[in-house]
């Protein structure tokens, strides 16, 4: 759920009625938790038996399979009551079903672009961005710059999260022979591609706190954004050149296959900076401090299990 902070803090601060605006947030966060889940779980119905050739244990995959598929479809199902009782328009519900298919897409046959080479981290992008940012783009009918800001910022993002987990899954991949794009180009190359998509990924980030800074329109706001900037990219450099200087075998696998400033960027953008613009609509709102509350601890919650990272 981290992606879908930063969206609904920018594009909830847009709205002119803050207070109609809170009660249809919960359940817009219900239908996006909801679609995640699904996306998840039938990923991981359809992987189970080369999850479980290399060890790979998933609790849905130790069910029947029609018990399995009805808890995935009860989530969809879920997801779209949510939809409706948010009063989410035609373009909302189009999105949130654009969402869901490339999810299917990617993770099913006959079409399973999971196996296709790039073409499967462009659908897992696409199904990010519609679920994390058009989705809530339609829901409260914002304006064009933020759509496309958030857009280049969260698609790039879950484009280096796949593809990081492909780089990291090569070995386990080449054993069940799930062609990736990272076993069809090898894995020389597909680190070379992961670290130019990071850069790009992270001058992505950069252009939204940029639009985030120049749009505030709160003197403060733009302070604590820069200085958080500073702090971020700052820890990030000191974090992974000591890490990297004194390895160990619990040394995470991020700070080793990532750049160091997209590692400071993303968690600024997707961690810090929610809770930040929270705080600030919430002196419009004060139900809002319910949303600046859990995004921090979601920012605290994330912190630790970045630092303690490991791939299971």
């Amino acid at each position: 759920m981290s992606h879908l902070w930063l969206p609904l803090a920018l594009l909830f601060d847009s709205t002119t009625q803050p207070k109609t605006a809170m009660d249809r947030s919960l359940f817009l966060i219900l239908a996006v938790l909801c679609k995640v889940q699904f996306s998840i779980l039938i990923n991981d119905l359809s992987d189970r038996r080369f999850d479980s050739a290399v060890g790979k244990e998933r609790w849905i995959g130790r069910l029947p399979g029609p018990v399995g598929y009805a808890i995935v479809f009860s989530f969809l199902a879920a997801g779209l009551v949510a939809v409706f009782l948010g009063g989410g328009s035609l373009p909302t519900t189009v999105a949130y079903m654009a969402s869901v298919f490339f999810g299917l897409f990617y993770s099913l046959r006959p079409l399973r672009f999971k196996e296709r080479g790039i073409a499967g981290l462009v659908v897992y992008s696409l199904s990010s961005v519609m679920i994390y940012v058009v989705v809530p783009w339609t829901w409260f009918d914002a304006g064009l710059w933020p759509l496309i800001f958030l857009s280049a910022a969260v698609g790039s993002d879950k484009w280096i999260q796949i593809h990081f987990h492909q780089v990291i899954d090569y070995r386990a991949d080449v054993k069940n022979g799930t062609r990736t794009y990272a076993l069809q180009a090898g894995l020389d190359r597909a680190r070379s591609s992961l670290r130019q998509a990071a850069r790009f990924s992270s001058l992505c980030m950069l252009s939204l706190i940029g639009f985030i800074v120049v749009f505030a329109g709160r003197a403060l706001m733009q302070a604590i954004v820069l200085l958080a900037l500073a702090a971020a990219v700052a820890v990030s450099k000191i974090y992974t050149d000591r890490t990297k200087n004194h390895p160990s075998p619990r040394s995470s696998a991020l700070v080793r296959e990532l750049p160091w400033i997209y590692l400071g960027l993303s968690f600024l953008v997707f961690y810090v900076l929610p809770p930040v613009l929270f705080f600030f609509s919430a002196q419009q709102e004060r139900r809002l401090w319910i949303l600046a509350v859990l995004s921090f601890l979601f920012l605290v919650g994330m912190s630790r299990q970045s630092l303690r990272y490991q791939y299971r």
